[in-house]
């Protein structure tokens, strides 16, 4: 909602005059478009998508150790004296708090990692926009995601892409 006050309330100063509009150069920028179409987000979302083939697999085997561990108990609950019965369900909570410390690492992990590539394309995406903005000559460039509607003569989201890919 503030973004699109902010848009609302900068399109109106530039509308506000016509002949100070007329003069202005606007543009437009999908972000995330714009970066989620760069090789180098590719090439992250691949080693995000390894890694988290990793964790899983890691996971898939403990988590199989985890159901033998209860099928075991749930087949020997009868035959099993009280204190070996105590020792497997606490074997089997330890396992279980185990897996879910593991579960909750490796989705913490996944999450800095995307945080991490993230970050790193922002800062080039906006550092990219900026240079462009310069080097093109224009007056304002606004997220397209914060504008109603516009033209695709004003949408430089190609262009921006295809800059990134060259960095």
């Amino acid at each position: 909602m503030k973004k699109l006050l902010v848009t609302v309330f900068v399109a109106s100063l530039f509308w506000a005059t016509q002949g100070v509009a007329a003069e202005m150069t606007v543009a437009v920028v999908d972000i995330k478009t714009a970066m989620e179409n760069t090789k180098a987000y590719a090439s992250g979302i691949k080693r995000l998508e390894a890694l988290q083939n990793k964790k899983k697999k890691e996971l898939e085997s403990l988590r199989k150790r985890l159901t033998d561990l209860d099928k075991e108990l749930q087949l020997q609950s009868m035959t099993l004296s009280n204190e070996r019965q105590s020792s497997k369900q606490q074997e089997l909570v330890n396992l279980k708090k185990d897996f879910d410390r593991k579960l909750q690492d490796a989705s913490d992990e996944l999450k800095g990692e995307k945080r991490k590539l993230d970050s790193r394309l922002i800062g080039k995406f906006y550092d990219v926009v900026r240079a462009y903005g310069k080097e093109k000559k224009f007056d304002l460039i606004l997220p397209k995601s914060t504008v109603i509607y516009t033209g695709d003569s004003l949408d430089i989201t190609g262009e921006i892409t295809k800059i990134l890919d060259k960095k």
